[in-house]
Protein backbone atom coordinates (compact mmCIF):
# COMPACT_ATOMS: atom_id res chain seq x y z
CA UNK A 1 0.00 0.00 0.00
CA UNK A 2 1.58 3.27 -1.08
CA UNK A 3 2.16 5.67 1.77
CA UNK A 4 0.63 8.67 -0.01
CA UNK A 5 -2.46 6.57 -0.82
CA UNK A 6 -2.80 5.76 2.89
CA UNK A 7 -2.65 9.47 3.83
CA UNK A 8 -5.04 10.42 1.01
CA UNK A 9 -7.46 7.69 2.12
CA UNK A 10 -7.37 8.92 5.70
CA UNK A 11 -7.91 12.56 4.73
CA UNK A 12 -10.63 11.82 2.19
CA UNK A 13 -12.45 9.72 4.78
CA UNK A 14 -12.18 12.63 7.20
CA UNK A 15 -13.33 15.29 4.76
CA UNK A 16 -16.41 13.34 3.76
CA UNK A 17 -17.39 12.40 7.31
CA UNK A 18 -16.81 15.56 9.34
CA UNK A 19 -20.41 16.65 9.41
CA UNK A 20 -22.09 13.24 9.38
CA UNK A 21 -22.18 13.05 13.13
CA UNK A 22 -21.99 16.65 12.04
CA UNK A 23 8.53 2.93 9.62
CA UNK A 24 11.69 4.62 9.05
CA UNK A 25 12.09 7.96 10.75
CA UNK A 26 15.26 9.87 10.07
CA UNK A 27 16.94 11.16 13.21
CA UNK A 28 15.72 14.64 14.15
CA UNK A 29 19.25 16.04 13.89
CA UNK A 30 19.49 14.87 10.24
CA UNK A 31 16.31 16.63 9.20
CA UNK A 32 16.12 20.12 7.74
CA UNK A 33 13.14 21.61 9.56
CA UNK A 34 11.17 24.16 7.56
CA UNK A 35 8.82 26.69 9.14
CA UNK A 36 5.48 27.35 7.46
CA UNK A 37 4.28 30.70 8.77
CA UNK A 38 0.98 32.19 7.64
CA UNK A 39 -1.21 34.91 9.14
CA UNK A 40 -3.26 32.52 11.30
CA UNK A 41 -0.69 29.85 12.27
CA UNK A 42 2.85 28.53 12.12
CA UNK A 43 4.18 24.98 12.06
CA UNK A 44 7.55 23.32 11.52
CA UNK A 45 7.84 20.43 9.06
CA UNK A 46 10.81 18.04 8.81
CA UNK A 47 11.79 19.22 5.34
CA UNK A 48 10.50 21.50 2.59
CA UNK A 49 6.81 20.64 2.13
CA UNK A 50 4.93 20.12 -1.10
CA UNK A 51 1.78 22.27 -1.19
CA UNK A 52 -1.53 21.32 -2.77
CA UNK A 53 -5.17 22.37 -2.55
CA UNK A 54 -8.06 19.89 -2.56
CA UNK A 55 -11.71 20.77 -2.83
CA UNK A 56 -13.83 18.94 -0.26
CA UNK A 57 -17.60 18.88 -0.11
CA UNK A 58 -18.95 19.13 3.40
CA UNK A 59 -21.69 16.63 4.23
CA UNK A 60 -24.70 18.30 5.76
CA UNK A 61 -24.19 21.72 4.15
CA UNK A 62 -23.01 20.98 0.61
CA UNK A 63 -20.34 23.64 1.05
CA UNK A 64 -17.26 23.20 -1.11
CA UNK A 65 -14.19 24.16 0.91
CA UNK A 66 -10.54 24.38 -0.07
CA UNK A 67 -8.35 22.11 2.06
CA UNK A 68 -4.82 23.47 1.85
CA UNK A 69 -2.31 20.68 2.38
CA UNK A 70 1.44 20.41 2.91
CA UNK A 71 3.28 17.11 2.82
CA UNK A 72 6.81 15.89 3.56
CA UNK A 73 7.80 12.26 2.98
CA UNK A 74 10.88 10.82 4.66
CA UNK A 75 11.43 7.15 3.89
CA UNK A 76 8.34 5.24 5.02
CA UNK A 77 6.97 8.14 7.07
CA UNK A 78 4.74 10.94 5.82
CA UNK A 79 4.11 14.24 7.61
CA UNK A 80 0.90 15.94 6.55
CA UNK A 81 -0.50 19.32 7.58
CA UNK A 82 -3.79 20.77 6.40
CA UNK A 83 -6.12 23.59 7.21
CA UNK A 84 -9.69 23.77 6.02
CA UNK A 85 -11.97 26.78 6.59
CA UNK A 86 -15.64 25.90 7.00
CA UNK A 87 -17.82 28.94 6.41
CA UNK A 88 -21.30 27.35 6.66
CA UNK A 89 -21.24 25.23 9.78
CA UNK A 90 -24.49 24.17 11.45
CA UNK A 91 -25.12 26.37 14.49
CA UNK A 92 -25.37 23.35 16.78
CA UNK A 93 -21.98 21.85 15.76
CA UNK A 94 -19.66 22.62 18.65
CA UNK A 95 -15.86 22.62 18.36
CA UNK A 96 -15.78 19.55 20.64
CA UNK A 97 -18.15 17.67 18.32
CA UNK A 98 -16.16 18.75 15.26
CA UNK A 99 -13.03 17.20 16.80
CA UNK A 100 -14.90 14.00 17.70
CA UNK A 101 -16.14 13.80 14.11
CA UNK A 102 -12.56 14.20 12.94
CA UNK A 103 -11.43 11.34 15.17
CA UNK A 104 -14.35 9.09 14.30
CA UNK A 105 -14.02 9.70 10.55
CA UNK A 106 -10.75 7.79 10.39
CA UNK A 107 -10.58 4.20 9.19
CA UNK A 108 -8.86 1.61 11.32
CA UNK A 109 -8.75 0.83 15.01
CA UNK A 110 -8.51 3.70 17.55
CA UNK A 111 -5.48 3.11 19.79
CA UNK A 112 -5.31 6.36 21.77
CA UNK A 113 -7.27 9.57 22.24
CA UNK A 114 -6.85 12.63 24.45
CA UNK A 115 -8.29 16.12 24.65
CA UNK A 116 -6.04 19.15 24.96
CA UNK A 117 -5.86 22.81 24.03
CA UNK A 118 -3.43 24.38 21.57
CA UNK A 119 -2.95 28.14 21.68
CA UNK A 120 -6.22 28.33 23.65
CA UNK A 121 -8.23 26.37 21.04
CA UNK A 122 -9.83 22.95 21.58
CA UNK A 123 -7.77 20.07 20.19
CA UNK A 124 -7.46 16.28 20.24
CA UNK A 125 -4.56 13.88 19.77
CA UNK A 126 -5.55 10.45 18.52
CA UNK A 127 -3.85 7.41 17.04
CA UNK A 128 -5.35 4.85 14.65
CA UNK A 129 -3.90 1.65 13.19
CA UNK A 130 -4.89 0.05 9.90
CA UNK A 131 -3.10 -2.69 7.96
CA UNK A 132 0.12 -2.18 9.94
CA UNK A 133 0.19 1.59 9.38
CA UNK A 134 -0.04 3.98 12.33
CA UNK A 135 -1.83 7.29 11.85
CA UNK A 136 -1.03 9.83 14.58
CA UNK A 137 -3.18 12.96 14.42
CA UNK A 138 -3.42 16.29 16.21
CA UNK A 139 -6.62 18.12 15.22
CA UNK A 140 -7.33 21.71 16.29
CA UNK A 141 -10.56 23.58 15.63
CA UNK A 142 -10.24 27.37 15.91
CA UNK A 143 -12.73 29.92 14.62
CA UNK A 144 -14.08 28.35 11.45
CA UNK A 145 -10.96 26.34 10.58
CA UNK A 146 -9.95 22.74 11.19
CA UNK A 147 -6.17 22.26 11.39
CA UNK A 148 -4.79 18.73 11.12
CA UNK A 149 -1.26 17.50 11.73
CA UNK A 150 -0.91 13.87 10.71
CA UNK A 151 2.02 11.48 10.71
CA UNK A 152 1.68 8.11 8.99
CA UNK A 153 4.30 5.42 9.48
CA UNK A 154 5.04 2.11 11.11
CA UNK A 155 4.74 1.15 14.79
CA UNK A 156 6.26 3.70 17.15
CA UNK A 157 5.86 6.68 14.82
CA UNK A 158 3.33 8.22 17.22
CA UNK A 159 6.01 8.69 19.91
CA UNK A 160 8.99 9.43 17.65
CA UNK A 161 10.86 12.67 18.44
CA UNK A 162 10.15 14.07 14.96
CA UNK A 163 6.40 13.47 15.41
CA UNK A 164 6.41 15.17 18.79
CA UNK A 165 8.38 18.13 17.42
CA UNK A 166 6.00 18.46 14.46
CA UNK A 167 2.92 18.41 16.73
CA UNK A 168 4.39 20.73 19.39
CA UNK A 169 5.60 23.27 16.81
CA UNK A 170 2.06 24.21 15.73
CA UNK A 171 0.76 27.49 17.15
CA UNK A 172 -2.10 29.77 16.28
CA UNK A 173 -1.44 33.47 15.82
CA UNK A 174 -2.83 35.59 18.65
CA UNK A 175 -6.30 36.93 17.93
CA UNK A 176 -6.49 40.60 17.13
CA UNK A 177 -9.19 42.70 18.77
CA UNK A 178 -11.43 44.56 16.29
Amino acid sequence: MALSRVVRGFTVALASSLILAAGVVAPVSAQQWTEVNESKFKVEMPGPPERSVQEVTVNGTGEVADQIERTVTLGATEYFFSHTPYRKMPADLTPAQMLLNSRDGRPGHLLADRQLTVSGAPARDFVHEEDGWILATRAIYAGDTLYQLIVVGRAGVQTAPATRRFFESFTLAPRRDP
